[in-house]
């Protein structure tokens, strides 16, 4: 299958992939990282992770590990190599690499703040707890018991797909009157 990208050679993928990763304030994981740099149509993952490890190898990125396993950034001289190199990918490629970067931060700042877990309680039984967070404060938050662990893992994967649906949904439930809310209030 012919490639129809711009950028083809191996030189040019970790120019880009040094380009992608100046805009990070922070480490990132790989596969986010391989989200915003295979974005020209001229290369796919088995190039992008070979030219990976010739950055790595060259100490122009730097491999940490954190608790969600390996994350990747750049070292001071990755930073410098890729000002240098800016110009050579071509403006359309540069153009296209900062809508991917866009939306893959879009992506990621939408998985920081949502909040999965499930576990066994003290009685036996299990809960999953969902939440929204701002920071470290839950926006919303709220545990339900689950039968068994495949339910839980559904719920989690529920939520994380379609939390904000579920937040608008419980807010228009709590605000609603209801009846009993109406009957109070003409009492007052």
């Amino acid at each position: 299958m012919k490639r129809i990208g711009l950028i083809r050679e191996k030189k040019e993928i970790e120019y880009l992939i040094l380009y992608v990763m100046s805009f990070l304030k922070e480490t990132i994981r790989y596969e986010d990282l391989a989200d915003m740099a295979i974005c020209d149509g001229g290369f796919g993952y088995f190039e992008f992770s070979d030219a990976m490890a010739e950055l790595i190898e060259l100490g122009h990125v730097l491999v940490t590990e954190a608790e969600d396993g390996k994350r990747y950034g750049l070292s001071e001289s990755g930073r410098l190599a890729a000002g240098a190199f800016e110009r050579r990918i071509p403006s359309p490629v540069r153009l296209e690499a900062g809508r991917s970067a866009a939306r893959v931060f879009a992506r990621m700042r939408r998985n920081a703040v949502i909040s999965t877990s499930h576990f066994v309680r003290e009685d036996g039984t299990m809960a999953v707890r969902l939440a929204l967070m701002d920071d470290k404060v839950p926006v919303f938050s709220f545990e339900v018991m689950v039968p068994n662990e495949a339910q839980a893992q559904l719920y989690e994967k529920n939520f994380r797909a379609h939390a904000e649906k579920m937040y608008d949904g419980m807010i228009c439930v709590l605000l609603n009157h209801y009846g009993a809310f109406d009957d109070e209030i003409e009492e007052e």
